[in-house]
């Protein structure tokens, strides 16, 4: 017969053998278990929305001025990205664009930028503005017209706004002792062995949307720590892997795979039964300044005493490069993100003269100030208003 006396021992042995993870940082608020989604959240992104920013003007003059190729009468449709009404930047270029074109009058039809490609898809816009499109927006446009939604930049996501497409932070607890990280070593660290991944709307299986477990990085010593650190278990997490950002994540850094590092710990927004929303952002930074081997991708409202961010390299090497202002705007820190509008047109026809004409406004000299005048999505770079511009001819 067994000896029962022995298991409470050996359980608390075999407890001993498992990675420690740093004791949770105290209750959040009851969650009231509805969606957030039916309360203000208007009120809340204007709220967060005044956090941060900037006053920097940049030298646009490498930009073209926006001149009109023809005076037109007409309404242009323009669905998605409620931050255009949360915060100034709609009302900017309509009402400098109005000066150029007193004859078109804007619609805007704001409610979230999931509605930015749908909308197309209705045929009730002529553009949807919104982040990176995801699968499922290409492939219900795809099926419905047989041929790809056009993509165009129009501004890179903000240096410090929360909501603004802020680019993404790697943070670690303030005592670790890592400066820097790569990409590709990201992918170790919040990813796993994968089959393939997409690109937009088409499936790669070829290196590196695939790869194998040899990849993954689980303990500090694997980034280079050694002493106290070697062998110790990173704990990972972020926001949950269904938001939107966590999506662009993915396609940025998973290759598209939608395949997270197992016991990813996930946080999102909720609200308590007071009606507050509290932010995912903020439990992340409870939970890293309380969890020495903690590394999360976060937000800027994420980031405090207790938090350290790491310097990024890109995949293809080169220096590691501190998020600033600056290198956020010059895009050389590899984790920005971006705006777009999307539209519908078919190959080798013409787009719609109204439509081309306030596209080609927002890249101009004129509506790239529109954006640095509000101060939170950043002006894109010469070189990127060029290749956009081509994708117009």
């Amino acid at each position: 017969m067994k000896n029962r006396n022995l298991l409470p021992v050996i359980a608390l042995a075999a407890s001993s053998l498992m990675p420690l993870r740093a004791q949770e940082p105290s209750a959040e608020p009851k969650n009231a278990g509805v969606s957030i989604w039916t309360q203000n959240v208007s009120g809340f992104r204007k709220e967060h929305g005044s956090v941060g920013g900037y006053k920097k003007r940049w030298d646009l003059s490498a930009l073209p001025h926006y001149a009109p190729s023809q005076q037109l009468t007409g309404t242009l449709r323009i669905w998605g990205n409620n931050y255009l009404k949360d915060g100034f930047l709609g009302s900017y270029w309509q009402d400098d664009f109005k000066k150029f074109q007193p004859g078109i009058t804007i619609e805007y039809h704001l409610p979230t930028a999931a509605m930015a490609v749908p909308a197309l898809v209705c045929g009730v816009a002529d553009i949807g503005m919104s982040n990176k499109a995801i699968l499922t927006d290409r492939l219900s446009f795809e099926q419905t017209f047989h041929y790809p939604v056009t993509e165009i930049a129009v501004a890179t996501g903000s240096y410090d706004v929360y909501g603004w497409a802020p680019a993404f932070i790697i943070a670690v607890n303030k005592d670790n002792p890592l400066d820097q990280i790569g990409a590709k070593q990201i992918d170790g660290v919040f990813g796993t062995a994968r089959s393939g991944g997409y690109v937009g709307s088409v499936w790669h299986s070829e290196y590196p949307y695939s790869r194998g477990p040899e990849e993954n990085i689980r303990t500090w010593d694997q980034l280079g720590l050694t002493g106290e650190w070697a062998g110790q278990p990173i704990h990972v997490g972020g926001q949950n892997v269904r938001a939107g950002a966590s999506t662009e994540f993915s396609d940025k850094i998973l290759r598209g795979s939608g395949l997270w590092v197992e016991g990813y710990h996930a946080y999102t927004n909720y609200i308590t039964n007071g009606g507050k929303i509290v932010t995912w952002s903020l439990q992340a930074q409870k939970a890293i300044a309380a969890d020495k081997y903690a590394m999360f991708y976060v937000s800027p409202m994420s980031m405090g005493p207790g938090l350290k961010e790491l310097a990024v390299q890109s995949y293809d090497g080169g220096p590691y490069v501190k998020r600033t202002l600056e290198t956020v705007h010059d895009r050389t820190y590899p984790l920005y993100n971006e705006q777009f509008f999307f539209l519908n047109r078919a190959p080798g026809k013409p787009i719609d003269p109204i439509t081309l004409e306030f596209v080609r406004f927002v890249l101009s000299q004129e509506g790239q100030d529109c954006i640095q005048r509000e101060g939170r999505y950043l002006p894109l770079t010469p070189e990127v208003v060029t290749e956009q511009l081509k994708k117009l001819e």
